[in-house]
């Protein structure tokens, strides 16, 4: 490498980065991340390249668009850090002080003495998936605390020719809807506001060449590990040139360093690729590597859970008959949902009181877990650890325990409100009730829920905001290390927490409390662009969904649940005779392929039929396929087409199978 303080490189899988500073103490600017480049680049032809004209109507010195935008240097793309020190030093200047690379990291140190300021840049390269993750850290060196507004936890500049740009929306019931439009001059700012990750927008986009598609054209992903409130900037200014910018949205006044102290804003993880499939490819592989516990490398058991089944009803030989129908099927886990706890008849009351409710369960939950363990099942419980009803012995004891802006009221959302996750007893308690049923009946399994945007999140006086999911991980990461073994499942009323935050502590997804099968198609399709399949619950429900009143069929039900964890939400007892043979028949097929399904490789095909829907799952050897084809409407033509397996070996002769009625026939 030629003068290598000027040029630093980066290589895995097909991947390559390269920075590059004009000088010792200039910012680097990131010149490339994507395919791999040849090993002769020097450091004179880059100079020539990034040597940049002098604007009109603008400041009388070009600026390098650098890893830090920052103010001082006029540039028309928002800084990567506004903060004060009460309301002065508004502005810095940020120089290098220091690039260190040691094998797949580079880090960036830059200084500001006279601003009292110190900003260290983390840029790591995944040697097998090739995804780049940034960590950015600010330290107040100076003599007065520092608030910050906003810090991007990574500012990447982009091609200028980059033209479009997909990201995922979506309401309750309906997450992960892709959503994509045209990059135009100025900024697009997507922002997210409601204290977790929100069923409205996930932290995640897309962004790439026009017309870009599963297979192809130049596209970057960009996600951010946060389970909180989220920005995000596209932003192209006046001279071509593009950048985009993620981090966490604050409220007014809630982040102030004091002197000495550090903040590290969330990890950005990117992608690059040709089309859709393989950046979705490297973010599973990524996530898969580093991410998710180690117990999702295992063979994901068939769930069954009781709350479409039978909501607020425990009768105990309701609850007994529904895990001996179930086993019936196949099923290996039961789930029981919400209403064990005291005065738990409805949602209007008992959040908080995380004790077995004696009026329902006189001898509490033991015959319950005796009678799963005896059928050979694992047994899970429901909480919702960070909300509480008013209408509780914990709220009635410590009303000061919730989050709050005083004087004014907060209002409620499902008759609940938030506890605050910053407070060291909230999490004792918390810690010490789970810990005591998890402990006592050899709890499996949790499924955490989380049923509430956050509004007013302060401690009476300051924001809260961004304390909400640090104290949230806090508190899963000290039940994991105190029982090893504990799977926990990440639920917000459906999909609204589902980030990589999150998923560093929960091993599995609850993408939509929509299981109507034809709302399911798309939900999944958005959550696989970057996330893997294994770790997303997909449930059976009634032929009847309960969210849409849909009717449809067994196998649609059941084809698309194949595409995730297996399991069922529908009340097992009542099921026909041939509703429990095709059921069970599919149970078998998931049960035969999932060895193979959490280290797969997903793809999505093209289709020019926007109401047909068609995926796959290819085994990491290539012997072995699952693919799914789902019309969600008539379509509009007397017949669906062809559709082309993508990923598979083609000097292999593979046997094609019908899952639904076992036709089998040959093809190359």
């Amino acid at each position: 490498m030629v003068e290598q303080s000027r040029l630093w490189r980066l290589d895995a899988q097909d991947t390559t980065l390269l920075l590059f500073a004009g000088s010792e103490s200039d910012i680097p600017q990131l010149l490339w991340f994507g395919h791999s480049l040849s090993d002769d680049i020097s450091v004179e032809a880059v100079g020539a390249i990034t040597d940049l004209p002098v604007p009109m109507a603008k400041l009388d010195a070009s600026v390098p668009q650098d890893l830090f935008p920052q103010a001082c240097h006029g540039i028309d793309l928002t800084p990567a850090l506004r903060g004060h020190r009460a309301a002065s030093a508004f502005a810095h200047q940020l120089k290098t002080q220091r690039i260190e690379q040691q094998q797949a990291h580079i880090t960036i140190e830059l200084i500001d003495a006279s601003a009292g300021l110190h900003i260290e840049l983390k840029l790591s390269l995944h040697a097998q998936s090739g995804v780049l993750s940034v960590e950015t850290t600010l330290r107040n060196t100076g003599n007065t605390p520092y608030s910050i507004e906003w810090m991007a936890s990574a500012a990447l500049p982009l091609p200028q020719h980059y033209a479009e740009c997909l990201y995922l929306t979506g309401r309750w019931g309906l997450e992960f809807q892709r959503q994509r439009q045209p990059i135009t001059d100025g900024k697009l700012l997507l922002e997210n506001t409601r204290g977790r990750t929100s069923h409205e927008l996930y932290p995640g986009i897309v962004v790439g060449t026009s017309g870009f598609d599963e297979q192809q054209g130049h596209v970057i992903a960009a996600q951010l590990a946060w389970s909180g409130s989220h920005r995000t900037i596209v932003e192209r200014a006046s001279d071509g040139r593009l950048a985009l910018q993620c981090g966490i949205a604050l409220d007014p006044g809630e982040l102030t360093v004091a002197e000495g102290e550090s903040f590290t804003a969330p990890t950005l993880h990117i992608a690059a690729g040709c089309g859709l499939n393989q950046i979705s490819q490297a973010m599973h592989k990524y996530a898969r590597q580093e991410v998710l516990p180690a117990w999702t490398r295992k063979e994901r058991p068939i769930h069954t859970n009781s709350w479409e089944a039978l909501y607020f009803d425990h009768d105990l030989e309701k609850l007994k008959a529904l895990i001996d129908a179930a086993k019936t099927l196949g099923a290996e886990r039961f789930v029981l949902d919400d209403g064990w706890f005291p005065a738990r008849r409805s949602d209007n009351a008992g959040l908080g009181d995380w004790w077995v409710d004696k009026s329902v369960y006189p001898d509490g939950l033991q015959p319950l877990v005796d009678h799963t363990r005896n059928a050979g099942m694992q047994f899970g419980l429901w909480f919702e650890p960070e909300m509480v009803n008013p209408d509780s012995e914990l709220f009635r004891q410590h009303p000061e325990w919730v989050l709050k802006l005083d004087p004014i009221e907060t209002p409620l959302a499902r008759n609940q409100l938030v506890l605050n996750m910053d407070n060291p007893q909230v999490v004792d308690y918390l810690f010490e009730k789970m810990a005591s049923l998890i402990n006592e009946f050899n709890i499996d399994y949790i499924k955490w829920d989380f049923n509430r945007d956050l509004v007013l999140a302060g401690n009476g006086s300051q924001s809260r905001l961004h304390k909400q999911p640090t104290g949230s991980y806090a508190l899963m990461a000290r039940l994991n290390s105190r029982f090893p073994d504990l799977e926990i499942e990440s639920c917000s009323s459906g999909g609204a927490r589902a980030d990589w935050g999150v998923l560093k502590h929960t091993g599995r997804v609850w993408t939509s409390d929509s299981i109507d099968a034809v709302d399911r198609v798309q939900i999944q399709k958005g959550y696989s662009l970057f996330n893997p399949p294994e770790i997303m619950g997909a449930h059976v429900g009634h032929e009847e969904a309960h969210l849409t009143g849909r009717s449809i069929n067994i196998h649609t039900r059941a084809i698309v649940a194949l595409q995730g964890q297996l399991g069922f939400e529908v009340d097992a007892r009542h099921l026909t005779d041939d509703e429990s043979k095709q059921l069970a028949h599919y149970v078998a097929l998931y049960k035969k392929h999932r060895q193979w399904i959490a280290e797969s490789t997903s793809w999505r095909l093209n289709s020019n039929q926007s109401n047909l829907t068609a995926s796959g799952l290819v085994s990491s050897d290539l012997k072995s396929s699952l693919w799914f084809v789902v019309a969600t409407d008539s379509l509009p033509g007397t017949a669906a087409g062809k559709l082309h397996p993508l990923g598979l070996d083609p000097e292999c002769r593979y046997q094609v199978r019908l899952a639904s009625n076992n036709l089998e026939y040959f093809s190359h």
